[in-house]
């Protein structure tokens, strides 16, 4: 019986083996092969299978096993600073975050998981910092994204990290473009990735991107409460006043504060929705107001 290595798999000759009757036997040859095959697969050869390997086979087997070693050990360290990395996040450590996701990137370059960590971990790390060292952390950011959708291009979460980043650097332009793309991979969720858009357009004080955002979150998901409701704020910049000295309310406002309240009508927006929408129609308030009353929370990404 003569083995021979083929990329890295022991492989036996189709011969066959005769038994002790002159019968050729098949069924026999196939077992062999495979208990060989696994045993040097292995690195556990029995004496037996060993005599019947060749000098090259024998080093082709000490070759990867060596290999094996190699690539297990590499396993071990990148598990371990990817396992470091998720617990000092747990903890809100995110410049030991960095370091261990950083650590997982070198050891090996082609993971997708370690380079969305990663962002992740400099996206939150920039929130703890001002001026250049921010924007050095956010470029980061968004340096680490873009590496993870290159390797994994289908993965809606990723767009999404990614153009909430972007967002946060004032690059909307881009910023929509990846949501838009989380929403066409993930047509289920595409609400609230338009959602989390117009956030970042209110938050950055930019209200008619963030009504098209809206717009597009409630066309996406009619019953998603909270972007109709922030659709219908959006709306109020457009507000204007009658001739008759009443409020009028731009097209689609009045419309969205009573889906908001049909849908969640204990929600955390329904107080003001229910207070904008008895201002609609109603003469303009000219008596004094006080400056100090509670104002609207702005929405947050979700």
């Amino acid at each position: 019986m003569r083995m021979k290595r083929l990329l890295g798999i022991v492989t036996l000759s189709a011969s066959g083996f005769i038994d002790s009757n002159g019968n050729f036997d098949l069924k026999a040859s196939a077992a062999q092969a495979a208990s060989a095959q696994q045993a040097a697969a292995s690195g556990n050869l029995t004496q037996e299978q060993e005599r019947g390997l060749t000098k090259e086979q024998k080093e082709a087997l000490e070759k990867q096993s060596k290999e094996n070693a190699a690539a297990m050990a590499k396993n071990k360290a990148l598990n371990d600073a990817f396992n470091a990395g998720k617990e000092a996040m747990t903890a809100k450590n995110y410049d030991a975050a960095v370091e261990n996701f950083q650590k997982g990137a070198e050891i090996d370059p082609n993971q997708n998981v370690i380079w969305a960590n990663l962002g992740d971990a400099y996206s939150e790390q920039a929130k703890t910092k001002t001026g250049a060292d921010q924007q050095a952390a956010l470029d980061k950011a968004t340096e680490s994204y873009a590496k993870a959708i290159a390797l994994k291009p289908d993965n809606p979460a990723y767009h999404n990290n990614y153009a909430l980043t972007l967002a946060r650097a004032k690059k909307f332009d881009e910023a929509q473009a990846e949501l838009n793309k989380a929403a066409q991979l993930d047509p289920p969720n595409a609400g609230r990735y338009y959602y989390n858009l117009g956030a970042l357009y209110v938050n950055g004080g930019q209200s008619a991107p963030a009504e098209e955002a809206f717009k597009k979150a409630i066309e996406a998901n009619p019953d998603y409460a909270d972007a109709q409701y922030q659709y219908a704020t959006a709306l109020s910049a457009k507000l204007a006043i009658g001739a008759d000295g009443k409020m009028v309310a731009p097209p689609g406002m009045k419309e969205a504060l009573e889906k908001y309240l049909a849908l969640a009508p204990t929600g955390q927006y329904a107080d003001a929705a229910k207070a904008l929408l008895e201002q609609l129609g109603a003469t303009v308030q000219t008596t004094y107001q006080n400056p100090d009353a509670k104002k609207k929370a702005p929405p947050k990404t979700k």
